[in-house]
């Protein structure tokens, strides 16, 4: 059993969590409905997050740009309006990626997704130029200069796959250069970067450093620089055929040093790094999302890469998400932190948890922290289990619709003895448990019927079964306190201790 002191009276160090700067969404139109805004709102409420980041903005359905018949540029903001007005009223500021061509502007016809977004170059750039400026100049009008100030503006969505960018690398560094140029025209101190790459193999960000050199060598302004580094692998199987494996548990973490050094050795040593999509896979049907594995997935990756980068943006809040159209099933392995009937994932409790740290780390190992935030101290403890090495390798066999944990590495359970000293007075401790059989909505899912289409009761057991445990003690010690804690695998475990009168 490992054993951690912990001393009320030492000062630790401050830092910034991460985890609070960005969540994501994924597209725009799809936060002009009902239920993703309610989704949001209670994110909000329980959670809190700073920024988000979303496609499709100049979409065709988001119906911002049109040309008449003489080919003059016409512009209507209704629909972004609706958008950034209920983002304002949430307390939510855009990292806003500018993608994706609106249709009068396309050079062709290639598009993504079932909502079709275009992903050819824009036929005349001094015309997206003009768009970008035109949009940037009514944010401004309607919600101030300080205002947009604080918003990024994000070139493209990974134009390093031709899935989303068909033209070349140097047609999107043009494109780039366009747009900030365009930005900047505006205000030299408004935020632009780039280039959403995705990947992040072998030690090499795809397209982080040439498009540094390409900026430095032609004095284009880059104000931060993002990427998407899933810490997934590709390996081809004896079929011949690509399939998805996964790196191991420092996958996210070594993407980050490896963008650090390229950073550094680019000339761009204090650049903000904005990791605009992250998630354990960039599959929109992995069905390891829905599953415990993701609360210590988040928990550890978040506190892991403290320092390392300004965000790592969870890739995305809602399940409610229509790359490849609705998901058929309930639990489908969608990237959401809520799935589309509202029922909040272990991933979700995962974010929960970290919304509860403070920003004074006191103490840390490999499976805790342990933070003060004014009075209070939290312990926050997790159990990670990474995968075995077949299905790192990308062989899915092991993995079905209701049985998802036996690709998972055998682990025991956590032992941890905490020993808390220089206590003075009276204390509570609040205990939350989340692991398999406390919080897991999905293995409550899979307990209660796997009803795929759940009618009112279902949904009420499953509600009742989504969030952590929690229960109280009070204890009053002059001297120290001990308390010995077990984490079951894939589990997570938090202590909230504060001081409190003895007449409460």
């Amino acid at each position: 059993m490992e054993e951690i002191k912990i001393d009320l009276q030492y000062k630790g160090e401050l830092f910034k969590p991460i985890w609070k700067k960005l969540i994501t969404a994924g597209r725009a139109n799809e936060g002009l409905r009902a239920e993703w805004r309610e989704q949001l709102s209670k994110i909000q409420q329980e959670i809190g997050f700073e920024y988000i980041r979303f496609h499709g903005v100049f979409h065709e359905d988001m119906m911002v740009y049109h040309e008449d018949e003489n080919g003059k540029p016409m512009y209507n903001w209704q629909y972004i309006d609706s958008l950034l007005d209920f983002l304002h009223s949430v307390n939510l500021r855009p990292i806003m990626e500018l993608s994706f061509t609106p249709y009068d502007m396309q050079s062709g016809d290639k598009t993504v997704f079932w909502w079709k977004g275009n992903i050819t170059p824009p036929k005349d750039y001094e015309k997206w130029s003009m768009l970008v400026g035109a949009f940037v100049k009514h944010c401004i009008n309607r919600y101030g200069k300080k205002e947009v100030l604080s918003w990024y503006f994000e070139v493209w969505n990974e134009p390093n796959l031709k899935l989303f960018w068909s033209g070349t690398q140097e047609e999107y560094f043009e494109l780039y250069r366009v747009t900030a140029e365009a930005i900047k025209q505006i205000d030299t101190d408004m935020k632009v970067g780039g280039p959403a790459s995705s990947g992040s193999v072998d030690g090499s960000p795809p397209w982080v450093e040439d498009f540094l050199n390409y900026c430095r060598s032609n004095s284009v302004p880059v104000d931060f620089v993002s990427t998407h580094p899933y810490p997934n692998t590709y390996p081809i199987g004896s079929d011949g055929n690509q399939r998805e494996g996964y790196r191991d548990e420092n996958g996210t973490y070594n993407s980050l040093i490896w963008l650090k050094d390229i950073m550094n050795n680019c000339g761009y040593i204090d650049t903000e790094v904005h990791i605009t999509e992250w998630n354990a896979s960039p599959n929109d049907r992995d069905l390891i999302h829905d599953t415990m594995y993701m609360a210590p997935f988040i928990i550890q990756n978040n506190i892991k890469c403290l320092g390392l980068a300004d965000s790592l943006g969870f890739w995305a809040f809602t399940d409610i998400f229509e790359e490849r159209g609705a998901g058929r099933s309930i639990f489908h392995g969608g990237f959401g932190l809520i799935n589309a009937q509202g029922l909040e994932k272990p991933s979700y409790n995962g974010y929960w948890f970290l919304s509860r740290l403070g920003c004074e780390k006191l103490y840390s190992g490999k499976n805790y922290i342990v933070t003060r935030k004014e009075d209070k101290i939290q312990i926050l403890m997790w159990n990670y289990c990474h995968f075995n090495a077949a299905f790192s390798d990308g062989v899915r066999t092991g993995l079905s619709d209701y049985d998802r944990y036996s690709v998972f590495e055998s682990k025991e359970d956590k032992n941890l003895k905490f020993i808390i000293e220089n206590l003075e007075g009276r204390y509570k401790a609040v205990t939350y448990v989340n692991d398999r059989e406390n919080g897991s909505v999905f293995d409550s899912w899979v307990a209660n019927g796997t009803a795929e289409n759940p009618d009112t009761d279902d949904l009420a057991v499953l509600k009742a079964n989504m969030k952590p445990k929690g229960s109280i003690c009070y204890f009053e010690n002059t001297d120290s306190y001990e308390r010995d804690i077990t984490i079951k695998p894939h589990g997570v475990v938090l202590i909230e201790l504060s001081r409190v009168s003895k007449f409460t």
